[in-house]
């Protein structure tokens, strides 16, 4: 591409004049930014005629989009309301098997309807707004740490009840979970996460609420 263009002697013409590396090559950076232009044109072009795109030329984003088709308004209700009432019946199911007592098996029991409900009610959102969508808004670059968390923690609490761990680790665990749930939902609120932390400065971590301040630093400004 950079030879189509042209800019390869523009390139140590520049490099003779200090630049360092290519990433400061503006040049390099124009070169870069039209073959990516190219290339998205080049696969909309023959999306656009029928063609299948091969799975190499797809981004990861695009790969797991293609998993989740696209579905009418219809379609999305049915699923919404079956998603949300089977949901609702599991963690209700799992907070009624404590009304026996929290023992081991209870629990596990409850712990394993409630991971359930919970996996359900995301299916729910993501018919909802469209799988395709909500893809892409759990994979968003800002939110793609606490999507990873909420599922890793999901299905670690799963399958520490079923294996029937010591029932600490599976309370442990949900207590995570449950942290990593309002820390993913709260990053679809604008100043959701800043808000959190600032609750978690003022009662678990008030003795040393600067333990906290990089992870404050480190969150979108919205």
């Amino acid at each position: 591409m950079k030879a189509w263009l042209g800019l390869e002697e523009k390139e140590q013409s520049y490099m003779d004049l200090g630049g360092s590396t290519d990433a400061e090559n503006p040049l390099t950076q124009a070169a870069n930014s039209v073959a990516g232009a190219a290339r998205t044109a080049s696969i909309s072009a023959r999306r656009a005629v029928g063609m299948q795109v091969p799975v190499e030329e797809q981004t990861i984003e695009e790969q797991v989009c293609e998993m989740c088709p696209t579905m009418t308004f219809k379609q999305r209700l049915i699923a919404l309301i079956c998603c949300c009432v089977l949901g609702y019946i599991l963690e209700i199911c799992g907070t009624l098997t404590l009304i026996g007592g929290p023992t081991a098996r209870n629990i596990r029991k409850f712990s394993v309807l409630y991971v359930c409900g919970n996996l359900i009610a995301i299916m729910a959102t993501a018919f909802w707004v469209g799988p395709k969508l909500m893809c892409k808004k759990m994979w968003n670059s800002t939110r793609r740490g606490a999507t990873a968390m909420y599922l890793v923690s999901l299905v670690l609490v799963l399958v520490l009840a079923l294996l029937h761990v010591a029932v600490f680790v599976v309370l442990l665990m949900l207590a995570v979970e449950l942290f990593c749930a309002v820390w993913y939902s709260a990053s679809y609120v604008p100043k959701g996460r800043w808000c959190v932390v600032q609750c978690c400065k003022n009662t678990l971590f008030s003795p040393c609420p600067e333990v906290l301040d990089p992870v404050q630093a480190s969150l979108p400004t919205v």
